[in-house]
């Protein structure tokens, strides 16, 4: 097999580039909505409701109904209609994002011979400690951003691109039957691609208001499933690459080939099974069992 001349600085950076050109592939996402009449129904109900029921609305109310008049204990209409909205969607949305997931995957798997199955049926246990699992993420990005000086903003910004990029392969992942410790360990293995192509997403929504963020993303979201359910992720870099020597060869940067981009995210994770398992309840011990299967290597 032949081995790499890049440096691993090199490699990587090309590594990041090539997820954000497969996070600009739309000809696939506009090819497969012009062939699925289900892709076109989905995502036309997806439009609906996050862009002009819930955006439209937001801008309508922050437009003509935001001053100190319209207002009630304080709080704006566009909040007091928005948070609502916003958190109804979250529930809904997935009615419409799972068919056009299930048919980019057929279609990917149809042409590429991979192996797996559109009927993932998730356990109880399973959805609460998925909610979990994001809910940390959010948490996690927003304290770097709060708590760290001067870099928290950028590093949080990194770690949204990886939180985006795992979102928009989840599908894709769970069609293929892996458990979670297997996605979280191959975005910390391909840390470079997965920047680049969570970069775009989370370029468009990072800076917004947690409303105006949501409603552009449940915007987006459908294509770039489609785009990550199409793409091929480059591998991390190989060892054992030759090195440049000799007088005129230059020191290179050490650039580990895995970086753990979720650690803090699997403690707190880990914090919050503890604590479920301390005070019990209904659904304590499933979860905790939930925990050790989506979370073992296989």
């Amino acid at each position: 097999m032949a081995t790499s001349t890049q440096s691993p600085l090199a490699q990587h950076w090309t590594y990041f580039l090539n997820g954000v050109e497969q996070a600009f592939n739309w000809p696939k996402t506009f090819i497969l909505f012009y062939s699925s009449a289900t892709v076109q129904r989905s995502m036309l109900k997806g439009l609906f409701f996050n862009g002009v029921v819930f955006l439209g609305g937001l801008l309508i109310l922050e437009t003509f109904y935001d001053g100190p008049s319209y207002r009630i204990l304080g709080c704006s209409y566009a909040n007091i209609t928005g948070y609502p909205m916003y958190l109804t969607l979250l529930a809904v949305n997935g009615k419409f994002f799972t068919p056009i997931a299930e048919k980019a995957f057929q279609i990917q798997a149809k042409n590429k011979a991979v192996t797996g199955n559109t009927s993932v049926v998730q356990s109880m246990a399973a959805m609460i400690y998925t909610i979990i699992f994001y809910i940390n993420c959010g948490v996690f990005a927003g304290l770097m951003r709060a708590f760290i000086p001067h870099i928290g903003t950028l590093l949080a910004l990194l770690m949204n691109c990886a939180i985006m990029s795992y979102y928009c392969f989840e599908y894709k992942w769970l069609y293929m039957g892996w458990t979670l410790e297997q996605r979280l360990t191959y975005v910390e293995e391909h840390w470079a691609y997965f920047l680049g192509f969570g970069m775009p997403i989370t370029v468009l929504t990072f800076f917004l208001s947690t409303l105006h963020s949501g409603a552009v993303f449940g915007i987006l979201y459908p294509s770039y499933v489609i785009m990550a359910t199409m793409a091929t992720p480059k591998p991390t870099t190989p060892y054992g690459q030759p090195l440049t020597s000799g007088k005129t060869a230059q020191p290179e940067w050490m650039i580990p080939n895995k970086i753990p981009v979720f650690l803090g995210v699997r403690k707190m994770n880990d914090l919050v099974i503890s604590l479920v398992k301390m005070t019990g309840g209904v659904h304590a011990e499933s979860i905790v069992s939930e925990k050790h299967k989506m979370t073992k290597m296989e």
